[in-house]
């Protein structure tokens, strides 16, 4: 008897809660990753402010002054931040290809994976395929989004089914009807939102397939992945939903925090609790995608169909206990 989402949910987050050590350090690697375009910004912010603004006369907002006066040096340090974001992006997704073979290492052997070097064994192990995998959804999105927001979409619908003249596509106020506007643009961002949401469980789902198996053809896995969310789509998709549903619920309401914390700030006791507020966030994300895979392995597990290859995984498991009086 399949498991209830909610119960599966719930221990697949004890499981992620309990390897501290790996979510730590996934945690300390994308600090990493974000303090670079910070201190690109305080190290030339810190000459501008010396000796020529009153203390704290700018803490809670540069001001319209300030931007005015910066504006063409403010352009330049927003331009090379937006560059070094771009290879941050990169860097991201190679960061997530090994993590996710680590999170997958330590749910599938929990014998083998109690150390550093052992957790970086299991993301190394799986990160040429997973990267392919990186690889193939980007094309998968580029693909949705030419459908739902590209010519697709605009020849189908906006012409086609709604009778948008050609060259107004994104002028939606030439439909005589106000709310059929109002519908399309919404029906266009909620499918598309779907489209990549689906995409992304799907992604997920490889990956575990790939890692569960140990098989080595990203489409092929993909494509089996795709069959068994199609075939099961209730029973699979239930505890990911239980799970963004809670991940949900714990960063709007550390957003809406935060936002008071802001509206009201001017004090370095204020700055402090919004650090610690974002970090938590952070956390929780991270500890939510890793409680994730350990429900999609679960979920793997008990609908896919293994392969006649015996189970790479069979001797990582813990021997169960004989029963002692």
């Amino acid at each position: 008897m399949a498991e209830a989402g909610g119960v599966r949910s719930f221990a697949a987050l004890r499981a992620a809660l309990a390897r501290p050590g790996l979510w730590s350090a996934v945690w300390l690697a994308q600090c990493l990753l974000a303090l670079a375009p910070a201190v690109l910004f305080a190290n030339w912010l810190a000459p501008e402010l010396a000796n020529r603004v009153a203390p704290y006369a700018l803490f809670a907002d540069l001001g319209s002054a300030f931007r005015t006066d910066h504006r063409e040096k403010l352009n330049q340090i927003d331009a090379s931040i937006g560059q070094l974001g771009a290879l941050l992006v990169v860097a991201a997704v190679v960061l997530g290809a090994f993590t996710a073979g680590a999170w997958l290492s330590a749910f599938l052997a929990p014998q083998r994976t109690r150390g550093a070097t052992a957790l970086a064994a299991g993301g190394a192990r799986f990160f040429g395929r997973f990267l392919r995998l990186v690889l193939l959804t980007g094309l998968l999105l580029a693909l949705w989004t030419w459908l739902v927001q590209g010519p697709a979409w605009n020849q189908l619908v906006l012409r086609g089914l709604a009778g948008v003249p050609v060259g107004d596509f994104e002028r939606l106020e030439t439909l005589r009807n106000e709310d059929t506007a109002l519908l399309l643009k919404q029906l266009r961002e909620g499918l598309y939102a779907l489209g990549v949401a689906l995409v992304l469980v799907w992604g997920d789902f490889t990956r575990t397939r790939l890692a569960l198996f140990d098989t080595r053809s990203a489409s092929w896995a993909g494509l089996q992945s795709a069959g068994l969310l199609a075939r099961h789509p209730l029973r699979a998709l239930r505890p990911v939903l239980v799970l963004f549903l809670i991940e949900a619920l714990i960063v709007l309401g550390l957003g809406l925090g935060a936002a008071r914390i802001e509206a009201g700030l001017g004090s370095l006791g204020h700055v402090i609790a919004l650090f610690l507020l974002a970090q938590l966030a952070l956390l929780w994300r991270i500890l939510l995608r890793g409680a994730r895979y350990h429900a999609i392995v679960g979920v793997t597990r008990e609908l896919a169909t293994p392969p006649a290859a015996p189970d790479p995984w069979e001797a990582a498991r813990p021997v169960p206990r004989p029963w002692t009086r």
